[in-house]
């Protein structure tokens, strides 16, 4: 073997331990851009994840208002519909009342 066929070969074998370099660069770059991107995949994730579960939150705290407005709602509405009913019995007496008082003062009148 001749110098310059000793040095070619080192020359070519620099050269390949370059490129193995690079590529390893590369490899080394894509992994950590391809981290990051996972990291702010996950970061978006859990940002509408919390955000979700905020709204849901907040959803069932306004099912729970509307349920009791509701509720309350129809307890006041009882309670006026019992009022009512006691009001129209109440009055349904007084008629009842009066109507026999009449009755007894046509009687007195006719007989």
């Amino acid at each position: 073997m001749s110098f310059a066929s000793s040095e070619e070969d080192r020359t070519t074998e620099n050269g390949r331990d370059r490129k193995i370099r690079d590529l390893e660069a590369t490899v080394v770059a894509m992994r950590e851009a391809l981290e990051l991107a996972q990291r702010e995949a996950d970061d978006r994730v859990q940002a509408v994840a919390a955000q979700a579960s905020a709204e849901a939150e907040q959803l069932k705290a306004m099912i729970t208002a509307l349920r009791e407005e509701l509720e309350s709602q129809e307890q006041r509405h009882g309670e006026v519909l019992q009022q009512q009913k006691l009001d129209a019995a109440d009055e349904a007496r007084q008629l009842q009342a009066t109507i026999q008082a009449i009755r007894g003062e046509l009687e007195e009148k006719a007989g």
